[in-house]
């Protein structure tokens, strides 16, 4: 799996801003791509972004739902142990821990699983970026689809993003 740290709005380092977290994971042959954002953790809030100095403070939600099997769904995650820092000042050797949930839109959250992050490190020591860019509209889930209108809100914003 890559996954990819940022921040969203591109403010100092030493500044909040949003943190987004990009997932990319094998999926039946071929790869998928989770986008999540800092957001509020409680209804009506994981619907309003929000900004953070580090990715350890942030809750991270998808913000928008999946069409899942029984209605929408929406992903959450949120660091379980050590804040590995603030986008930009990541120490190479961070270890970043988090644990994954889903929600309805209005409903609880359950804990399905857990996630484990690490730098990639390139020969000199430091911390490699990745050049990738993340497109959930191009690398769906297999298991959930997307709303027409949720592909509408985003579509203009990924398609500038791959230009």
């Amino acid at each position: 799996m890559t996954a990819r740290l940022s921040r969203s709005i591109g403010l100092p380092v030493q500044w909040p801003d949003i943190i987004g977290l990009a997932v990319r994971f094998p999926a039946e042959g071929r790869t998928a791509d989770v986008l999540l954002a800092s957001t509020g953790w409680r209804v009506p809030g994981r619907f309003c972004l929000t900004m953070h100095r580090t990715a350890g403070a942030a809750r991270l939600t998808s913000l928008m739902p999946y069409r899942g099997p029984r209605g929408p769904v929406i992903l959450g995650a949120r660091t379980r142990g050590a804040d590995p820092g603030a986008p930009g000042r990541i120490s190479p050797n961070a270890d970043w821990h988090l644990e994954l949930f889903w929600a309805t839109p209005l409903g609880a959250w359950h804990r399905f699983g857990s996630l484990r992050l690490r730098p990639a490190l390139g020969p000199d020591g430091t911390i490699q970026d990745t050049s990738l860019r993340f497109d959930p509209l191009l690398s769906p889930l297999p298991t959930a689809g997307t709303y027409a209108w949720t592909r509408r809100l985003r579509e203009h914003s990924y398609r500038r993003a791959r230009s």
